[in-house]
Formats: C-alpha cells, structure tokens, sequence
C-alpha cells in the first residue's frame, strides 16, 4: 500500500510504502504552505478517500472468506454426517437386498448347482448395469426422461433365448453338462430329433470304451483310440481331434465329443495344432469364445470373418478389424439365431452325406449284382463247353466213325472257343464296371454341381478315398 505524506518543504511531497492498514496513519496532514493550497487540499482528500474504499474492500474480503470457510466446514460435516447416514441404512437393509435374498435362496440348494444360480444372478445384474448406464448417458446428452427409460429397457432387456444359451454355457461351465451335447438343442430349448441329432448324440454312448470310466479302470486298452504312435503334430482324420492322455503320457486321435468327455473327467487334454491369431478367452475352456465371453480389461468380442471364430482382442486392434472389413461386433442374440440356422446347416449336411453314402451302397450293391451275373455266365460257358466235350466223346465211343485225330481238333475247336467266349466275357465285364464307375461319377458330379452356389454347403472331392462328400462353407 502506498500512503503520500507532504513533508515541510514546501511544494515538496513524501511517498511511503506501509505494509498493513495498521500502519497506515488516521490521518494525513498538510505542512508549510501547503496547508492552504487548495490543490493539496483537493489531493489530500482524495487520499483519504481511497484509504477508506481500500479498507472497505479488505474488510469485505475477509468477511467473505470467513463465511466461504465456514461455509465448507459446514458442507464436510453435512457430507460426514450423511454418508454416516447412508452407511447405517445399507446396514439397516442389507438383509433385504436382491443379493442377501438370491444368497438365501441359493443356500439350501445342492452344492454342485450353486455355481449355475449365482451365474444366473450376475447375469442378470450385468443386464440391469448396462441398463443404468444406458440411461445415464441419455440423461447426460440432454435426453428426455422418456428416451432415457426407453434406452434402459432396450440395454437390460433380456430375451428367453439368452437365457436359454447362458443357461447351458453355466451347466457346462459347472460340469453339469457336454458342450458338444448342448448344441444339439436349439435356441428354445427343445431336442429336435433330426438325422444328425440323433446320429452326434449316438457318439457319446456307442462306445464303452470311450466312457472316462472304462478308461480310468483300463489304462493301458489300446483299442480305446485309434494309434499308440500318434503325435502331437498328427493330422487326424476328419472329426478326429489329437488329444495327450495324461497318465500314459502318450498321444490319440479320438473323437471330438469323446475328447471332451476324456479332457472333463481329467483323461487327457485336447492339443490344440491351429495358429490362433488373436488373444482367445473363454468363459470355460470347453466352451469357445461368443458374445457372452468376459474378456479381459480393455478387450472385446468380435467375430472374424476369415478364421470363422469369436475372439477376445483389445479394443483399438478390434476397430482396425472392423473398419477393415476383417472382423464385425455381433450381439449374443445374433449368435444364438446363428447357431439355429449352423445346426440346420449340419443337419443339411449329414443327410446330404447319408445321400451320398446310399449312392456308394447303391453302387457296391450293383458292382456285386453285375458281378454275379458275368461270373455266372462264365461258369454256364464252362459247363457248356464240358458237354460238348461230353457229347463228343459219347459220340465217338458210340458210333466209331471218328478218328482220334478228328476228336482231338474238334475238342481243341470246342475249348478255345470256349477261351475266347471268356475273355470276352471278362472284358465285358471289365467294361460293365467302368460304365458303372463313370455313372456313379456323373452322379454325384451332377449333385456337386448343384451345389455350386449354395451359401452354406458345398462338396468335397477326396482324392485319397476318391470319394466326394459335403461340408459346411
């Protein structure tokens, strides 16, 4: 602060600095000549002035920050006090909270279907969470009420068909159920009893020794899998999966659905020989990655087109994909509407190949026949050709008018004609099973053609069995 002093000498004026209103003199004076010069008088009120209008500000000020101070001090105990508040009524409730009450609910059930009822709960509660947060960020774009509520029950709505789908992935996830078995089933939950439903459940129980319990007890049954030097490198054949016995430490190629039970009840694990191209996280490891996946922090689910697989990848490597056209976001009510029509599809598939396959029959069945037949006609040319000989000998022992010489050339003529009608008959059967071959060929051919711009199945030439059959896109 600045305060004027005019000192003795006349005209003359002092400025001094003061620290404080304290030190600030009551009142400033005017010596010498300058005590009646109006102008210094005009100065000199105008000082006063200004020390007043300081002296009020400041005073204000402090008046303000006393009550701003006292203001926050009142505003933390009002806070302290209300969280105190807020703490004593979560106590006073806690009993009565939809967690408190599902916990009382799960507690008289069976020790192995818990884990199901609490995943059910955090299912749903995941659901109500996605709800509010939906709303939340409705309210804070300057949505209505009404849009607010709306986008809550579009993000917490649950369909049947999810928890249909959930239900089974949580009984799979608790050893409750197969995986593979669960699959049969459709989106509502009902076992249709098609060919292919009927055939895949067959596989879990057509065999003993497969069962995990038969193998447990019998260890060293080398008939339980298909070779003693399999690898984990081996190719096994289709539907075949390599899978490393743990207590023999050796490898096998078994069934898909045998692999999972084997893998459950803690036979072997399932060697896994496919390059995987982005970080994979199941819910359980025997059920693969789908919308339903929690990933880990950062990552989510997007299916990939050309790996025809979901997988858990970070968020950023996910929008790369997607602007790329590589990978898509899909919901888990697309994935259950997907697996509907994948399980029509193998459905398709499996009678298509049972088609085909009753070709084959049909076609070894008609190689057996047309082998019969020219098999036939080449005993009835022997049996004729031995009467003839018969009759010639009868004919030369009866009458005497032959010559030895005579029924020699005549029963060389009779077998060599009998020779060539043979060879006759064994090219014409020869060619008999070619145009049999071809025809079976044109067949499924004509079939595989047909199929061309089918969007779900397509057929397969194999040529090691020559052989086609049909297979999913």
């Amino acid at each position: 602060m600045i305060v004027f002093v005019f000192g003795a000498i006349p005209g003359s004026i002092h400025i001094i600095f003061a620290q404080s209103p304290d030190e600030i003199s009551n009142q400033t004076t005017l010596s010498g000549d300058l005590a009646n010069n109006p102008i210094a008088q005009d100065i000199l009120e105008k000082i006063e002035q200004t020390k007043q209008w300081i002296a009020d500000l400041e005073k204000r000020e402090y008046e303000r920050t006393q009550a701003q101070q006292e203001l926050e001090e009142k505003r933390a105990i009002a806070l302290e006090r209300l969280n105190q508040d807020l703490l004593e009524w979560e106590n006073l409730w806690a009993n009565y909270t939809s967690r408190a009450a599902f916990e009382r609910f799960v507690e008289d059930k069976p020790t192995q279907v818990k884990g199901v009822f609490w995943d059910q709960f955090e299912f749903m509660e995941m659901k109500v969470d996605a709800g509010r947060t939906a709303l939340k960020e409705v309210i804070a774009n300057g949505g209505t009420l009404s849009q607010a509520r709306a986008a809550y029950h579009k993000a917490a709505e649950t369909k049947r068909i999810e928890l249909i789908e959930m239900n089974a992935q949580f009984n799979v996830k608790h050893n409750l159920a197969y995986y593979k078995e669960q699959l049969l089933f459709n989106s509502t939950g009902q076992l249709t009893r098609d060919p292919y439903t009927i055939a895949t459940l067959g596989e879990f129980y057509k065999d003993y020794r497969a069962s995990p319990e038969y193998l447990d007890a019998n260890p060293n049954d080398q008939y339980a899998y298909e070779s003693l030097e399999t690898s984990p490198d081996t190719d096994c054949r289709s539907g075949y999966v390599v899978v490393h016995r743990l207590a023999n430490n050796d490898y096998a190629c078994i069934t898909e659905s045998t692999a999972e039970m084997w893998e459950r009840h803690g036979i072997g694990e399932i060697v896994d020989t496919n390059a995987v191209i982005y970080d994979e996280a199941s819910l359980t490891p025997n059920i693969p990655t789908n919308p339903a996946t929690e990933c880990k922090d950062r990552h989510i689910v997007v299916y990939h087109f050309e790996a025809k697989a979901y997988g858990c990848v970070l968020g950023s490597v996910a929008q790369t994909w997607i602007s790329e056209n590589k990978a898509e976001i899909h919901d888990l009510t697309e994935f259950i509407v997907s697996k509907d029509k994948q399980k029509d599809v193998k459905n398709q598939v499996f009678e298509i190949n049972q088609k085909i396959l009753d070709i084959y029959d049909n076609n070894v069945l008609d190689q057996i026949q047309l082998k019969k037949h020219y098999d036939l006609m080449y005993e009835e040319t022997d049996k004729s050709a031995y009467n003839q000989e018969k009759e010639l000998l009868l004919g030369f022992n009866s009458n005497g008018k032959m010559s030895k010489e005579e029924l020699a050339i005549q029963i060389m003529e009779v077998r060599d004609n009998n020779e060539s009608y043979k060879e006759q008959i064994l090219e014409d059967k020869v060619q008999a099973l070619e145009d049999l071959k071809l025809e079976l060929h044109k067949e499924l051919q004509t079939m595989a053609n047909s199929f061309e711009d089918d969007p779900d199945v397509k057929m397969v030439w194999d040529s090691d069995d020559e052989k086609f059959y049909a297979a999913e896109r």
